[in-house]
């Protein structure tokens, strides 16, 4: 069982977070994601690769949370796999309605500030998107009308769907269940929900597929 075959988007993030900041709770905020759900992750990387992180609570040197040598090996392999998902440039429109397009035929609402007419690079965690097999009226301002190009089954249990919306590759993590009470598979068509909110706007410099 390989890091890149188990970790979510999610979990990078949140090892990362550790390894700079070596508390949970800055770790947590950094993510945007609270900390039972952090420890929840942490618990379950555990289990399947092994003690991940260490913590102490107090003392004379202060409590912390960091990474083990094997959840540095761990993020150092699952950095490269995760470096690319769902991530794209484009350029910004501000207005009541912000938004990045990145063709005349594609854009994306999102809820950040940015300069207008400025480039920018925004991200989407793979399980942060809501697949459905039609459209169906959901609070997401973003639909993407796409079709399933591949379907990959994870050691941890897990599906990896990708879709391809207007050219771009675009990845989801979703149950075996979803898959076959939806009924997708490879060809056929999906609708991916994305709220304006799971949008983030990575820093200048960052790469985008």
């Amino acid at each position: 069982m390989t890091g890149e075959a188990s970790l979510t988007a999610t979990d990078v993030r949140l090892l990362a977070a550790l390894q700079r900041t070596r508390n949970l709770v800055h770790a947590c905020r950094q993510v945007g994601i609270a900390r039972d759900r952090a420890v929840y992750r942490l618990r379950r990387l555990d289990r399947l690769y092994g003690s991940v992180t260490g913590a102490a609570r107090g003392g004379a040197h202060g409590g912390g949370t960091w990474l083990t040598a094997r959840g540095r090996r761990l993020l150092a392999r699952a950095q490269g796999a995760h470096a690319h998902a769902n991530r794209w440039t484009g350029t910004y429109r501000g207005g009541p309605s912000p938004r990045v397009e990145l063709d005349p035929d594609s854009r994306l609402d999102v809820a950040f500030r940015w300069r207008d007419g400025g480039t920018v690079v925004v991200e989407v965690d793979p399980e942060s998107i809501v697949v459905a097999a039609h459209a169906v009226p959901l609070s997401a301002r973003n639909a993407l009308r796409a079709v399933v190009q591949a379907i990959r089954r994870r050691p941890d249990g897990t599906v990896e769907l990708t879709a391809r919306w207007n050219g771009r590759p675009v990845r989801v993590t979703l149950t075996e269940g979803s898959v076959g009470r939806l009924g997708l598979a490879v060809g056929r068509p999906a609708f991916l929900y994305v709220k304006a909110t799971s949008l983030r706007r990575l820093a200048a410099g960052s790469a985008a597929a």
